[in-house]
């Protein structure tokens, strides 16, 4: 476009201000520098006009102190602008004067686009909100005082957002409050990480059951006349060291969460129940007597007798006290209950010892028939062979016991190994050869059977040491394993099993006589053969 010369500007303000006779101003650049000029007509007492006078004022430092400040406010504006959070300002009377385009785009979602000069009640869908905005604004004014407050809301996807709003007094040089800037911020993805954090903070995350360190701020709360008397139950789960130890701690964590869940389900609606330690849990009840802690022990007890758990009944010894004022401190009643706890897991200690082997009789017999009549034979066997050798009572009873529980292990066997149809390869076997440990785990871990269980370990071990799982040889193995070994080799040779045909009494015989000297005690070998020769 053409560009008006500084003089052809001026000849044409002259004219205009002859014309018209008022003042004119312009500005323009004059050698690189802003000029305001102000022209004005000179008109004598008869009120004609004499001249045109003009004025020229060199106004380039204010003029680029202007351009400086338009600038910043470009870039506050830009800035404003471009935060994701909703930026908004107001007058004393709680009327939006100015927003950022965050906030713009949040009421233009919900169709609202004039919003300069109109309360949040004008705007916002739920006036009961909208008021509390403005009581919020008032208070602030009053104060003058920045606060913080927090809002749900549903978006325009009917989805729950929290909102954090920051709200700042804008106050004057004479210190009075002219109105508010406020900031929203959508904080509701922090909450889900707060949220999960503090529950991970107070859950454990096995059973999904409060952990010890909420043990301790459920404590704070209920340290309360209220709340009292509080029962106080304690829970230790009997079996676990048995399943870790037959089966992993995989199934041995499943256990804890089979027992969690039945205190948990236990408990009245009022109760907390924490994992304490490894296998033990507290059950904190507000407002209960030991009249009440005894009805909960009793359902717990019927809810594990009632349990399907695959491998063993569930059980769990149980103690409960009540403390009756807050100011009695809480650590003496747990150590009571403690007490009364252990007390009872030594007089059960004998009966749930028997009722886990009967268990675990029970789960060989339904995981494998022919283990369990092989079993039976055993016995049959070994007791002739402990009769023969003349044993005294208290080591025939050790031997038919041992003979019983030999293959116990195999019920931490997969089946898939145990009832394999063909040859083993070399890890299966390896996996196979593993239940005489865990066998003498389950047995050792019954308490008072340490000998047996030791057969039970070795009852695998050869004469010339070539056997495992400890290489022993000759009188090094126990005695009645020994005997377990001949009478379980010879059964396995004259019955069939899924993998191999059985062989004939004879030839089994003939086998016993090979091996005696390297697999089996010579000695032990000819008093069982000559037994069983004189019944065939």
């Amino acid at each position: 476009m053409f560009q008006v010369s500084v003089s052809e500007e001026y000849d044409s303000q002259i004219k205009q201000c002859i014309s018209d006779r008022k003042v004119h101003k312009s500005e323009s650049m004059v050698n690189g520098n802003y000029m305001e000029c102000h022209m004005f007509p000179i008109i004598d007492k008869e009120g004609d006009l004499n001249a045109v006078a003009g004025i020229l004022i060199d106004t380039n430092d204010r003029k680029e102190r202007e351009i400086e400040v338009n600038n910043q406010k470009d870039i506050l504006r830009t800035i404003i602008d471009s935060v994701p959070e909703a930026i908004f300002y107001k007058d004393r009377d709680s009327k939006f004067i100015g927003y950022n385009k965050t906030f713009e785009e949040f009421y233009r979602k919900r169709g609202i686009a004039d919003i300069v000069g109109k309360t949040d009640l004008d705007i916002y869908d739920d006036s009961n909100v909208a008021q509390t905005f403005i009581d919020q604004d008032k208070e602030i004014i009053c104060s003058k005082k920045t606060k913080y407050f927090e809002c749900k809301f549903k978006n325009e996807l009917g989805q729950e957002v929290i909102e954090e709003n920051l709200k700042i007094p804008v106050i004057n040089n004479d210190g009075n409050v002219w109105g508010v800037v406020g900031l929203s911020r959508n904080i509701t993805d922090r909450k889900k990480i707060e949220e999960k954090l503090r529950y991970l903070s107070q859950t454990d995350m096995l059973t999904g059951l409060y952990n010890r360190y909420s043990f301790e701020e459920k404590m704070k709360e209920l340290n309360h006349e209220k709340y009292h008397p509080l029962g106080i139950i304690m829970g230790d789960v009997n079996g676990l060291r048995i399943i870790n130890d037959t089966f992993g701690h995989l199934e041995g964590d499943t256990l804890l969460k089979e027992i969690a869940k039945v205190l948990k389900d236990s408990c009245s609606e009022k109760g907390h129940v924490f994992r304490w330690g490894g296998d033990e849990f507290m059950i904190l009840v507000p407002k209960c007597d030991e009249s009440n802690c005894e009805k909960i022990m009793k359902k717990i007890i019927n809810n594990c007798n009632k349990s399907n758990y695959d491998y063993m009944q569930l059980s769990v010894a149980l103690g409960e006290t009540v403390r009756y004022t807050p100011d009695d401190n809480i650590y003496d009643y747990i150590k009571k209950v403690e007490d009364k706890l252990y007390r009872q897991k030594l007089l059960q200690s004998k009966s749930v010892r028997s009722s886990i082997l009967e268990s675990y009789r029970k789960l060989l017999k339904a995981k494998n028939t022919d283990t369990n009549r092989h079993t039976i034979r055993v016995v049959e066997y070994a007791t002739e062979i402990g009769k023969k050798m003349n044993l005294k009572t208290s080591d025939l009873d050790e031997l038919i016991l041992s003979a019983e529980l030999h293959d116990i292990g195999k019920i931490g066997i997969p089946e898939d190994i145990l009832l394999k149809p063909s040859k083993l390869n070399d890890e299966e076997f390896e996996i196979m050869k593993s239940h005489v440990e865990k066998g003498y785990r389950i047995v050792n871990s019954l308490g008072e059977l340490g000998s047996v269980a030791k057969n039970v370990l070795t009852h695998h071990e050869k004469w010339d040491g070539s056997g495992y799982p400890l290489g022993l040889k000759k009188e090094e193995i126990p005695l009645l394993s020994r005997i377990i070994a001949v009478a379980d080799s010879y059964d396995a040779m004259v019955h069939e099993r899924v993998y191999k045909k059985a062989m004939k009494k004879e030839d089994a015989i003939k086998e016993l006589r090979r091996c005696s000297g390297t697999q089996f005690d010579p000695e032990i070998v000819d008093i069982f053969i000559n037994s069983i020769e004189l019944n065939i």
